[in-house]
Order: structure tokens, then sequence, then C-alpha cells
């Protein structure tokens, strides 16, 4: 009677056992494949409520787990970092994104739809704009938006700079790619003397890099205080200049024109700081 007893117990443990082994190892297989084994028992009982044989049931389906594809990215991208930008308010919003660069506002704006949004709001360009350039324009209603101003203004101040990398390099012909070939053109050297036309404006250009310097080496040359304006094809830009070799300081005005893709210098105007 024992042992029967002891037996009974024992071969009911095993069995126990064994039933607990099979639950977890089921269970850790669905965990590790949610998909898998239970999308394939929604097909299937999609296919016997269509009376469709097993072997049809992948190219009836494929239409049901493409919208169901659909619907699960859509809950992802609202569930995500873009639901929660969009419960921000748009001061909040503002501010944040004014902490960006240009680059990183840019890139931003290509994740999702929610971002694009966001990244594309007028008054986080004009922040930035303000940030990285003045805040002297800030009564000014750009008619493309403050992005397409940041990103012009962006170019031409580009533009400037190459303008000194070629005086500091003393590249004539850099310099005569940089003017517009036009009669009307016009450059105002620091000695106050006056160029009109691109021919004699180049020719300014090559005695000033051949003057006093054995032509070729290069000019220590810093502008400060940058400041542009657009104005459609037109754009304006003023700033300082310091010269190396005791030659001073001097206030400076550059206007440029843009043609077939690419701002061209058109005015040249520097003058001596007074002390």
């Amino acid at each position: 009677m024992d042992e029967s007893y002891h037996y009974s117990l024992h071969s009911f443990v095993i069995a126990s056992g064994a039933a607990v082994f099979c639950c977890v190892c089921t269970f850790w297989a669905l965990r590790s494949n949610p998909g898998g084994i239970l999308r394939k028992l929604k097909r299937t009982k999609l296919c016997q409520a269509r009376d469709i044989s097993a072997g049809d049931c992948d190219g009836h389906c494929v239409d049901e787990n493409m919208a169901l594809g659909d619907k699960k990215a859509v809950v992802a991208e609202r569930q995500g970092g873009a639901s929660m930008m969009e419960l921000l308010v748009p001061e909040i919003t503002t501010h944040a994104l004014s902490y960006l660069d240009y680059t990183s506002l840019c890139r931003l704006s290509m994740t999702n739809s929610a971002m694009r949004s966001a990244a594309n709001d007028d008054g986080a360009w004009k922040a930035l704009y303000h940030k990285d350039f003045t805040v002297e324009q800030d009564n000014i209603n750009p008619s493309n938006g403050w992005k397409a101003y940041y990103a012009t203004t962006k170019a031409v101040v580009n533009a400037n700079a190459e303008f000194y990398n070629i005086i500091r390099e003393r590249s004539f012909p850099n310099m005569s790619h940089f003017w517009l070939n036009a009669d009307y053109v016009k450059c105002i050297h620091a000695s106050g003397e006056l160029f009109t036309g691109y021919t004699a404006v180049l020719e300014s250009w090559a005695l000033a890099f051949n003057w006093g310097q054995g032509g070729g080496q290069g000019i220590d040359l810093q502008v400060r205080n940058v400041r542009a304006r657009i104005l459609g094809s037109m754009a304006w830009v003023t700033m300082n200049a310091y010269v190396d070799l005791d030659m001073g300081s001097f206030h400076v005005t550059n206007i440029y024109e843009f043609h077939h893709g690419q701002w061209y210098m058109v005015h040249h105007h520097s003058s001596m700081m007074l002390n």
C-alpha cells in the first residue's frame, strides 16, 4: 500500500514537472517570436473563415498583413518621440529647437512628419537667424519665410567669406571669377580710388595683390561684425576689416547680385576707420 502510494506520488510529480516545463517552453517561444506564431494563427483563422485552403493562404492574405504593418508603423510613430513634440506648446518647441544649429535642424526635418513640421516652424528659424546672424532685422517679414531667408543669408555670408579668402591668398584668377562681368560694377579701395567696369576693377585688384608684397605672399586679414541683408536677387553686407602691417581698420560694404545660381560681387567699398 505504501509502495503504490509513493509510486503514484512520484509519477504525479514527474508529470506535473513535465507539464510546467512544456508551458515554459511554449511561453518562451511566443515571447521570442511574438509576430511569427501569432501571425500564423490569425492568418489561419482568417483563411478558414473565407474557406481558403492552407496552401493558398499566403497569396490571399498578403494585403491583410501589409495593412496590419502600416497600422503598426503609424501607431509606433504616434507613440514615439514625435507625439511628445506634438504635445509641447509652440513656444516651448521653438525655444528647444533654437539650441540646434543649421545642420541639426535640417537633419531633424528628415526624421518623420511630426519632426518635419516642428523643424520647419518659422519661429524656430527666426530664432536661429537671430542667434547666428543679427537681431537688427527683427521687424522684417521674409516673403518666403525665415527658413528660406536663413538659407539665402548663409549663402551670401559664405560668398563674402570666400571674397576675403581670395584676398588673403592673393588669387587673381579666383577674383576674376568672383566679380560680375558687367560695365556697372564698381570698386572703391581704402585709398579712395574709384574703379568702374569689370576690366578696370580687375586691373585694380591685380595691382593691389602685387603692391609691396612681391606678389603671392598672403595677407593677415580679419573680418568682424558681419551683417547681411537680402532683398530678392540683391544682397549687401557690411563689416569691419582688420589688416596687419599697420594698415589700420576699415569699414566695408559689399553688394552682391544673384545670377545663374551664384552670388557675384558688383560693388566693394572700403574706407578707413577714424581713431
